[in-house]
């Protein structure tokens, strides 16, 4: 019989619930749990799911480029791919097993995957539709994918690298100790409410968007392109793309709008040496060290 699932949901998701973006407390979490449950039954390594999200993220990009069953195929690969995302994390919380080697990889997977979806999808709609025009939405939506989370994450990353080798105290001119104070504690997570921050998670999240592209690849197999006036044919993963490449960029030009003057990028560094000056790495076989 295995582990519960009651048992399952406690260990692999409660601990990280607060955390959870809007496809996870919509989908992702509940479509995850039966594959968790074989992997902690069959005590599979979650190295194995994150290979397996890898594999499935760029079967599914790559059959993109094709159309009619092969594109339907790949949506629902890019489905699995983010189900498997949530399975590795889940496998490992519950078999305890901590990697620093995977986040990475992880962190890799996605920056790989996102973009190339987009431009699979792109590709297959222009080359069976005849629009070229459809690789200017895909380049929108995977250029903007990518400076989002080059934006909000990769500045930070090389701003503390260098923070934190200049040793303790070193913090530049214009940027306060890091002392942990009610300032710099982490700020509030997602959840999920009937309200527009809600509204625009979904209709921005990469995440949801897949059960999107399924569907609308469900759509073409049944129905025939339509004609738009000055666009030529379109279909519905036409649509799908055209719709992100036109949200995706607004999105970033807001988020960057707002992280710069609001001066998030400012709190958020302090938050995260004050989190460093208390962080302590333990040896595991017996040394430790601070």
């Amino acid at each position: 019989m295995g582990v519960r699932i009651d048992e399952l949901r406690r260990v692999c998701q409660q601990p990280v619930r607060e955390r959870n973006d809007v496809a996870g407390l919509l989908f992702g979490d509940h479509a995850s749990l039966p594959i968790t449950k074989l992997f902690v039954d069959l005590r599979i390594s979650p190295n194995y799911a994150s290979i397996g999200f890898l594999v499935a993220g760029l079967a599914g990009a790559g059959l993109q480029a094709g159309h009619g069953t092969a594109a339907w195929v790949g949506a629902w690969l890019l489905v699995l791919y983010y189900v498997l995302d949530c399975v590795d994390g889940e496998v490992a919380r519950y078999q305890n097993v901590v990697a620093v080697q995977w986040g990475y990889y992880d962190y890799l997977f996605h920056m790989l995957i996102k973009p190339l979806t987009f431009f699979g999808v792109g590709l297959g709609c222009s080359v069976e539709l005849q629009s070229p025009w459809l690789l200017c939405a895909a380049f929108s939506a995977a250029v903007s994918t990518l400076w989002l989370k080059m934006f909000l994450q990769v500045p930070g990353i090389l701003f503390l690298r260098e923070v934190l080798r200049r040793g303790k105290g070193a913090a530049p001119a214009g940027l306060p100790h890091a002392q942990p104070s009610p300032s710099t504690a982490e700020p509030g997570r997602f959840q999920l409410r009937l309200d527009r921050v809600t509204l625009r998670a979904m209709m921005t999240n990469f995440d949801i968007g897949l059960l999107g592209l399924a569907g609308a690849c469900t759509l073409d197999l049944f129905l025939e392109p339509f004609h738009v006036a000055g666009a030529g044919p379109v279909n519905a993963r036409g649509l799908w793309l055209i719709y992100y490449g036109v949200v995706l960029p607004i999105d970033f030009i807001d988020y960057m709008v707002t992280y710069l003057r609001k001066g998030h990028y400012s709190r958020e560094m302090v938050r995260l040496l004050a989190l460093a000056h208390h962080f302590r790495c333990e040896d595991q076989e017996g040394g430790g060290g601070g």
